[in-house]
Formats: structure tokens, C-alpha cells, sequence
């Protein structure tokens, strides 16, 4: 028994040290082992068989109900207070990370004057 022990242990020991490859080279060992993919039997059904015309059911019909008129009060123009000062305009709330920065009203942004008649000075 112990005979047969150390007879598997110096073959797996000489397997793996052939199977090594030195550390300089760029050896590459795959073993893939798979099963294929099944075949579907093909199943055809036989044709169907009609003994007379064909018979068409209506769908029967759906009840008619009559409700009271529903009246939806208009949306409110906005969801924030009106505009503090001439020129500013809404900021949005958003997310900066995990930080929550609440929406406000800021100045607008910056406009430079623009002279449409910049030939009359040349």
C-alpha cells in the first residue's frame, strides 16, 4: 500500500514538474472540456382538420358606464416664489455628491453691451 502511495505521488510529481514551464518563457496550457449544445427535436403538427365553415364568436360587448364629470383644479403657475428682483432667474436644486443644494433665485448671468453700430467709430 505504501508503495503504491509513493509510486502516484512520484508520478504527480513528475507530471507537474514537466508540465512547469520556466519562468522565462511564455508558455501557455489550456484544457477545455465542454458538452455540447443539445438538439431540439422538431416537432411539426399536423394540419388542422375543419369540418364545416369556420364559426366566428363576437367578443361580447362591454358594458357602457356613465360617470359624473371630474373637474381637476389647474396646476399652480409655480412651485417657487416669485422673482425677488429684476434680472434674476431660477437655479434649479440639484446634487453636488451626496449633498442636496436646495433650489434658489440668483442673478442672471452676465450680458456685455453690444454695439450694433461699431463701424461709425473706425
Amino acid at each position: 500500500m505504501k508503495r503504491i502511495v509513493l509510486q502516484i505521488a512520484g508520478l504527480t510529481l513528475l507530471v507537474g514538474g514537466l508540465s512547469a514551464a520556466p519562468a522565462h518563457a511564455s508558455g501557455h496550457v489550456s484544457i477545455n472540456v465542454g458538452i455540447g449544445v443539445p438538439v431540439a427535436p422538431i416537432v411539426v403538427a399536423p394540419p388542422p382538420v375543419v369540418v364545416g365553415p369556420p364559426v366566428v364568436v363576437a367578443p361580447p360587448v362591454a358594458p357602457v358606464v356613465v360617470a359624473p364629470p371630474v373637474v381637476v383644479a389647474p396646476a399652480p403657475y409655480a412651485y417657487y416664489a416669485p422673482m425677488p428682483y429684476a434680472g434674476y432667474v431660477w437655479r434649479p436644486a440639484y446634487y453636488v455628491g451626496h449633498r442636496y443644494v436646495a433650489g434658489a433665485w440668483v442673478r442672471g448671468p452676465y450680458v456685455a453691451p453690444h454695439n450694433h453700430d461699431y463701424r461709425r467709430y473706425r
